[in-house]
């Protein structure tokens, strides 16, 4: 198939949506598939200048895409039907409803369009001023952009919901998951490397949280869970690395565990490269991290999908998290993992001291992880968009 992607956030800005659109165009790529990637002028820049493509071809849509996509949306909708018409593409993958989606709603007149939404498009929550659609003027937009697209993606039962919140129909959604590369999961690394870097003695616990910091991430719920788990005699480290995080800094210093929780800015894209010269995302650092940890806690109060978590299991890691949307959508509890309360520190201690005291119930979690994250490796989640991609082509036909 020759494949049109558009979108208007990519590597090397590091977030979910980015760095799935990136692992699926390489594996789309790599399954012989023709790609073309459009991106505003300025990313386009930023990412050409960072990664030599070879296997898929990057485009730039106009400049000022932004302010064009505001103001002028029709001078972008012009150009992509003309590169429909020069270039024939069977189908169109768009990332993000807004403004993605709504640049590119027309083509759904002339050719296949899949949406799929990257989360602040379609989730909104006005506790934590979180959501586009909190916007009336931009939850308008993002509306007529649901009803024109010939298909949506939803990564969980919890983003289905919100478009049919938006009085979309069933039968124009279709459930397929975040992916992750097992293969680079499995491999051995030697755990002592990176417990040594962090000053982790081999008798304390290492608890790992990974994603840039967000008030939806629920971070701020982390410094008294880590002086729960002091009073409760636990010896052990945690790790938060993400963009961002060292905004807990005070807090850690006030709840009197800032010797407990290393705060570490994210891990970029560094060296670690993979077939055809392409970035391996999420890196090897990273991944040495995962598989260096004994736990993985992911507080959150709101996800479409937390790929963290897939990446958690494929590491071999008991997990906690909160019984949030997105969250529950991958962890079961008692399952492959542990589901506390959101917004509750002593919950999310309470939580970790359940695994760290119940070996059996840590291996069961483990085991059941792996068993769970089979069927989102790369190679499974590729077949379910070229499924989804031939049958919306046999249908417009």
């Amino acid at each position: 198939m020759k494949i049109a992607f558009l979108m208007y956030s990519f590597i090397p800005q590091m977030g979910g949506a980015q760095i799935f659109a990136y692992n699926l165009i390489n594996q789309l790529s790599a399954d012989n598939h023709e790609i073309h990637l459009y991106l505003p002028y300025k990313l386009y820049l930023q990412f050409t200048k960072v990664q030599n493509v070879n296997n898929y071809k990057v485009i730039p849509i106009l400049r000022h895409e932004y302010f064009t996509a505001k103001y002028w949306p029709g001078l972008i909708r012009m150009r992509l039907k003309l590169a429909q018409k020069i270039q024939q593409y069977d189908v169109w993958q768009v990332i993000g409803t807004y403004p993605a989606g709504w640049v590119a709603k027309d083509l759904a007149k002339i050719v296949p369009v899949i949406l799929r939404s990257h989360g602040d498009d379609i989730q909104k929550d006005a506790k934590l001023e979180y959501g586009m659609g909190l916007n009336p003027y931009i939850d308008k937009k993002i509306s007529k952009t649901l009803s024109k697209m010939t298909h949506l993606v939803a990564l969980t039962e919890s983003v289905k919901k919100c478009y049919q919140e938006y009085n979309i129909p069933e039968t124009k959604i279709t459930e397929i998951s975040n992916g992750v590369s097992l293969e680079r999961f499995n491999r051995k690394v030697d755990s002592n490397i990176l417990r040594k870097k962090y000053g982790i003695k081999n008798n304390q616990i290492f608890i790992l949280t990974v994603g840039r910091y967000h008030i939806k991430k629920g971070y701020e719920y982390i410094p008294e869970a880590a002086r729960f788990l002091k009073e409760n005699g636990i010896s052990f480290k945690w790790v938060i690395v993400g963009k961002g995080v060292s905004i807990l800094h005070s807090n850690l210093l006030e709840r009197q565990v800032s010797d407990l929780v290393i705060l570490k800015e994210e891990i970029g894209l560094n060296n670690s490269y993979g077939p055809n010269n392409s970035f391996n995302v999420p890196n090897d650092s990273l991944i040495q991290l995962y598989k260096s940890a004994d736990l993985f806690v992911m507080p959150s109060i709101i996800e479409t999908f937390g790929m963290v978590l897939i990446e958690a299991m494929a590491a071999g890691l008991p997990i906690i998290t909160t019984n949030a949307p997105g969250c529950r959508d991958v962890v079961s509890n008692n399952y492959n993992g542990i589901l506390v309360a959101p917004k509750n520190s002593e919950a999310l201690g309470k939580g970790i001291l359940k695994v760290i005291n119940n070996p059996n119930l840590k291996k069961s979690l483990i085991e059941n992880g792996k068993n769970s994250v089979i069927k989102y490796d790369w190679g499974n989640i590729a077949r379910e968009y070229e499924h989804l991609y031939h049958h919306a082509i046999n249908k417009k036909n």
